[in-house]
C-alpha cells in the first residue's frame, strides 16, 4: 500500500475542495445590499457566471431560499462584463443571477461569440440541478418557484424566446422589444407565450428598442405588462454606472415585488409617479390591486396548500376557487382577478401538492392522484363555506377534478365553469394502459414524470357517469381546434348537466391566445352576472 505525507494529503484535500468554485471576483465593493456579493466562475459551468452572496449560508438564514435571476446580454454575446455593476448589485439583496459568458478581467478583455437563445434553459437546467446536488455551493439554497428571466436588447429577444418556460415568474425586458421583427429565435408570436408579469425597460426614442417596445406593450393584452422608459439613458441604459446605477434599483424593486411579495415595491410601477424616479415615465396594465391580494395556505389533513386570495374592495358576493391544469400552477388563475374583482368576488388560485414540477405545495409529480386532487379541492371549498356562495373554475386537468367536485358537494357549489376541461383522461389513459399489469412504475409525459397510482386510480373511472349529479348553472368553454381535449366530450356533458351552455371559440386550441382569453373573460361575465 501506498503511503502518502500529510502535507501531500492535505493538498490533495484542498483541491477537492476547491473543485467546484475557481474563481471570484468583487464589484463594486459587493453592491449596496444587506449580502455583500461575487461574480464566481464554476469549473462545472465554465461559461457562465453566477453573482450571489458571498455568504451564503448567511443570505439563507436571513432570508430563505434565494430567487433566482437568469440573464441574457446584448447582441446575444457570452460576456457579462458590461452588466457586471447591475447583476452584482441585484445579487447584493439577496438573487442568485445566473449570467451567459465565461467571466472575464475587465469589459472588452477578449473576443465576444454569439449565443443560442436555449443557453438560457440550460443555465437553469443546471442551477435546479445544482440545487438537488448535495455538495453544491447551491444546494437547497434556491427558490425553485420564484425565477426570473431578464436580457438586454438581443438578451431580451433571447428572454422572449423562452417566454413559455413554465418555471418562469416574471420576464424582464431591457431596452429591447419585438415589434414586427425577429430577432433571436423570437418575433410577435413570442408574446402570446407570456404567462407571467412582464417588465419593459427602454432609455427614450433615442432608444433602438423604444418604438417595437411600445408595440409589445400595447399588444400585449392577457398577462400583466409594466413599461418603465427613462429618456436620458438611451439604449446603453445605466448598466456600467456604479452600481448599475437608476436600471439596477428598477428592477430590485420589481424582483423584490413579483418574487418576494415585497408589495409596497408595487408602487414604483402602479403609483403612476414613482419616487426616486425622477425623469422615468413608468406605466402599467392588465394589473389588480396587488395590495388585496395575500398568501393563504389552507391545510388538508398533513398537506399543506399554497394559494393567493385576492380580495376586491366593496361588498363580497362571494368565493371563486380556480383549478389549474397538469402541470400548471396558481399563476394561471391571476388571469381571473380583474373580471371576477370587479363582480365582486374574491378568487383563491392555488398549487395542487404534487400537481407541477412548480408547485410552492409539494412538486414531487411521482405522486400526483387525481382523487387527492379531489380531496385537496374539498379542503379548499370547506374552507370558504358559509362566507357567501362558491364557484368553482377548472382548466384543463382543473375541470376534470372541478366537475367531480361539484358532483361530490352539489350543495355547496353556486355554479361551475369548465375550460376545456379533459373530462377525457381516464377514457386516454385506459387505452394506454387496458389492464392494470400494463402500467409501468413511472411514466414520463410532456416532461414530468408521473407514478404508477395514478394511472391506477383512474383505470375504471368514468366522469361522464358521476358529473351530472351537479345540477347548478354550468358554463364550458373550448377551442374547436383543441387537440388534447374531445369537444365531444364538452358536448355530452352539456346534455348530462341539468342547466349548462358550451361556448364554442372558433380557431382556439388547448390554451387562449390574448384574444381569445378576453372572449372567454366575457362569457365568464355574463354567466356570473
Amino acid at each position: 500500500m501506498k503511503s502518502y505525507s500529510l502535507s501531500l494529503l492535505l493538498l490533495l484535500a484542498s483541491t477537492l475542495c476547491m473543485a467546484q468554485t475557481v474563481r471570484t471576483k468583487t464589484i463594486d465593493g459587493g453592491g449596496t445590499g444587506m449580502f455583500k456579493a461575487v461574480a464566481v466562475k464554476d469549473t462545472a459551468m465554465a461559461d457562465f457566471v453566477i453573482y450571489h452572496p458571498r455568504d451564503m449560508a448567511h443570505a439563507h438564514a436571513r432570508c430563505g431560499d434565494l430567487p433566482l435571476l437568469m440573464w441574457a446580454n446584448g447582441g446575444c454575446m457570452d460576456s457579462s462584463a458590461g452588466y457586471e455593476r447591475m447583476l452584482t448589485e441585484i445579487a447584493s439583496h439577496g438573487y442568485v443571477v445566473m449570467a451567459i459568458g465565461e467571466m472575464e478581467d475587465s469589459v472588452d478583455s477578449r473576443k465576444q461569440n454569439h449565443t443560442e437563445s436555449s443557453e438560457l434553459k440550460r443555465g437553469l437546467d443546471w442551477m435546479l440541478r445544482q440545487n438537488r446536488t448535495k455538495g453544491s455551493d447551491y444546494y437547497m439554497n434556491i427558490d425553485t418557484t420564484r425565477i426570473a428571466a431578464a436580457g438586454h436588447s438581443c438578451g431580451g429577444a433571447q428572454v422572449l424566446y423562452n417566454a413559455a418556460d413554465r418555471r418562469l415568474t416574471t420576464c424582464i425586458i431591457m431596452n429591447a422589444g419585438m415589434g414586427d421583427m425577429e430577432m433571436a429565435g423570437a418575433s410577435r408570436s413570442s408574446l402570446p407565450l407570456l404567462h407571467t408579469p412582464t417588465l419593459y425597460v427602454t432609455g427614450g426614442e433615442s432608444d433602438v428598442a423604444y418604438q417595437n417596445a411600445g408595440k409589445d406593450y400595447m399588444r400585449i393584452a392577457h398577462v400583466p405588462v409594466a413599461w418603465a422608459d427613462h429618456p436620458a439613458s438611451g439604449h446603453g441604459g445605466t448598466y456600467r454606472q456604479q452600481y448599475g446605477g437608476d436600471y439596477a434599483r428598477l428592477v430590485t424593486d420589481w424582483l423584490d415585488w413579483q418574487l418576494k411579495g415585497q408589495t409596497d415595491r408595487a408602487e414604483t410601477f402602479l403609483g403612476g409617479k414613482a419616487k426616486g424616479y425622477d425623469g422615468w415615465k413608468i406605466q402599467a396594465k392588465n394589473f389588480v390591486d396587488f395590495k388585496n391580494i395575500k398568501p393563504l395556505w389552507i391545510t388538508n389533513g398533513d398537506r399543506q396548500i399554497y394559494g393567493e386570495l385576492y380580495t376586491p374592495q366593496g361588498d363580497v358576493r362571494g368565493t371563486v376557487i380556480v383549478s389549474h391544469g397538469f402541470n400548471g400552477t396558481h399563476h394561471f388563475g391571476r388571469n381571473y382577478f380583474e373580471t371576477l374583482g370587479r363582480l365582486g368576488y374574491r378568487c383563491y388560485v392555488f398549487d395542487f401538492p404534487c400537481g407541477s414540477v412548480n408547485s410552492r405545495s409539494d412538486n414531487n409529480t411521482l405522486n400526483m392522484s387525481i382523487l387527492d386532487e379531489q380531496s385537496d379541492l374539498r379542503a379548499i371549498v370547506n374552507h370558504f363555506r358559509g362566507s357567501g356562495e362558491i364557484v368553482l373554475i377548472g382548466e384543463s386537468q382543473g375541470g376534470l377534478v372541478s366537475a367531480l367536485t361539484a358532483a361530490q358537494m352539489r350543495n355547496d357549489i353556486s355554479k361551475l365553469v369548465l375550460v376545456f376541461p379533459a373530462l377525457c383522461i381516464p377514457d386516454n389513459w385506459r387505452e394506454h394502459y387496458p389492464r392494470l399489469q400494463d402500467i409501468p412504475d413511472t411514466t414520463r409525459l410532456w416532461g414530468v414524470r408521473l407514478g404508477r397510482r395514478f394511472f391506477e386510480e383512474i383505470h375504471d373511472m368514468k366522469p361522464l357517469s358521476m358529473i351530472g349529479k351537479y345540477r347548478g348553472p354550468v358554463l364550458i368553454v373550448q377551442g374547436d381546434k383543441d387537440t388534447v381535449v374531445s369537444m365531444k366530450d364538452s358536448e355530452r356533458a352539456v346534455q348530462l348537466y341539468k342547466d349548462a351552455r358550451l361556448h364554442v371559440i372558433p380557431g382556439a386550441g388547448h390554451g387562449f391566445k390574448p384574444a381569445e382569453l378576453k372572449e372567454e373573460m366575457q362569457q365568464l361575465e355574463e354567466f356570473l352576472k
